[in-house]
């Protein structure tokens, strides 16, 4: 066969191929895998042993490999595959057996992944301490284990010409919105590109309606996240190689739930999430609200409160505006640091930041002390959004309008706000409004909707 020829060939370049040749009379079997990605005992236990044991002593002869195999080798991974996916297989950790015109793929994966851990990412007080890793198979079984349903549905593909990546898109087929659900498909298949190394490449390539900064498509590392959403009438996809699932569509709502709000009393949930919107305007506009009061509608503040301020400043060389941008830009250098530093490190960074810093730009008659408070008490809140790409669209729209109120003032906050509002209503996530029961309000179920997470969607067909 010039698979044979072809793997020989191979060697030279691929050290880490093993083929050995199994005589029996005048045939011979070729059992073939890649060390690096196969496990050797697998392959001895499974396959070597079993051809040991029908050896040339007893003088037999395959009359079909797949046939004996399935008779007599206590495995069911195993499929018969054509010349063309050989390589294919061997990379993905497969030990294969070439028998005349006959080609098996025994799966016989290393074991060259992290076990279940706890998430990094996101804390869990109450919850499930389980979290993906880059298992694909491993993802799939936290999945199924929490979700036992015959209509859970996978639909697997294969992206990237060079890295062959599989993908896994999962629903619910008695769910969720068939419509939703070809178009996420249709986009997936359109991609084309040469590697696709975890699931955040597929995000950014199928995200092409959203020209906005806001996130439409929402990832995590937790499974009974993952779980929640399926049941709901998302979609889920998963890659090989990585411990994120993005979750298909998401809404703006949904970055105000956290699964934690599952554990807590109705009222509390609702408390939380009115602190975490909350939390939302201060970390935009606080600063820019500071910076307004100060500079040009300085006759909106009690008098009292104009004299502290400006007693504060006395000792400031700069401009307000210059003032906060020192600070804002600290934070800004602060918060990248924090997060490229290992942990060990990370409590040192925060007091050399927070203290020493902020304590010694103060005293050299830098930054006045309200300052600090504000832009202390916006980065504080800016806390309770851990997602990145909805941290990346908080930061750009803080700076947008402290630039607005620097120049117009109380107005130019106004603009902003109109600006932003008008910028969250006109996005769309994967056909669906992207404020969906904020804008348009949804009256069915809704009480049920928004005590399951400031909502999200109904688990009933075409509420998304």
């Amino acid at each position: 066969m010039n698979i044979i020829n072809e793997l020989y060939n191979s060697k030279e370049h691929m050290p880490d191929l093993q083929i050995k040749e199994v005589y029996f009379g005048m045939n011979k079997i070729f059992v073939i895998n890649i060390q690096s990605v196969s496990s050797s005992e697998q392959s001895n236990n499974f396959i070597l042993n079993y051809l040991s044991d029908r050896s040339l002593f007893k003088n037999e002869i395959f009359s079909s490999l797949k046939k004996d195999i399935c008779n007599y080798i206590p495995s069911i991974s195993f499929i018969e595959i054509k010349e063309s996916d050989v390589f294919n297989y061997l990379f993905n950790g497969f030990t294969i057996l070439i028998y005349k015109n006959e080609i098996i793929a025994f799966e016989t994966k290393a074991l060259l992944d992290r076990s279940i851990s706890e998430p990094s990412s996101e804390p869990t007080i109450k919850g499930p301490k389980d979290s993906f890793n880059e298992n694909y198979n491993t993802n799939i079984g936290l999945i199924r284990k929490r979700i036992k349903d015959k209509n859970l549905y996978m639909n697997e593909l294969t992206l990237g010409s060079k890295t062959n990546t599989k993908i896994c898109i999962m629903y619910m087929n008695d769910i969720v919105d068939k419509d939703l659900l070809n178009d996420t498909i249709n986009k997936i298949k359109e991609i084309k590109t040469d590697k696709i190394l975890d699931t955040y490449y597929i995000k950014e390539l199928i995200n092409h309606e959203n020209k906005s900064i806001f996130p439409t498509i929402k990832s995590t590392e937790k499974p009974d996240t993952i779980a929640k959403s399926l049941t709901e009438g998302k979609i889920c996809i998963l890659s090989e190689n990585s411990n994120n699932v993005l979750i298909i569509p998401t809404f703006f709502v949904d970055y105000f739930y956290n699964d934690e709000d599952n554990y807590q009393k109705s009222f509390f949930t609702y408390f939380v999430k009115y602190i975490r919107i909350l939390a939302l305007y201060i970390t935009i506009f606080a600063p820019a609200i500071y910076l307004s009061l100060t500079t040009y509608d300085q006759q909106m503040l009690p008098t009292d409160l104009l004299i502290n301020f400006s007693l504060q400043r006395s000792n400031v060389p700069f401009p307000a505006i210059v003032e906060l941008l020192i600070l804002m830009i600290t934070f800004e250098i602060l918060y990248e640091a924090d997060a490229l530093t290992p942990t060990s490190r990370g409590t040192s960074l925060s007091i050399l930041g927070a203290l020493v810093l902020g304590d010694a730009a103060v005293s050299a008659g830098i930054v006045s002390p309200i300052m600090v408070i504000v832009v202390a008490l916006t980065a504080i809140s800016s806390i309770f959004f851990s997602y990145q790409d909805f941290q990346s669209f908080i930061r750009l729209y803080r700076y947008l309008i402290m630039i607005l109120s620097c120049i117009l003032g109380m107005i130019g906050i106004l603009f902003g706000f109109i600006f932003l509002i008008t910028n969250l209503c006109s996005i769309k996530s994967f056909g669906k409004p992207f404020l969906i029961t904020f804008s348009p309000i949804i009256h069915k179920n809704k009480k049920e909707l928004i005590k399951n997470g400031l909502l999200t969607q109904n688990t009933n067909k075409g509420d998304i």
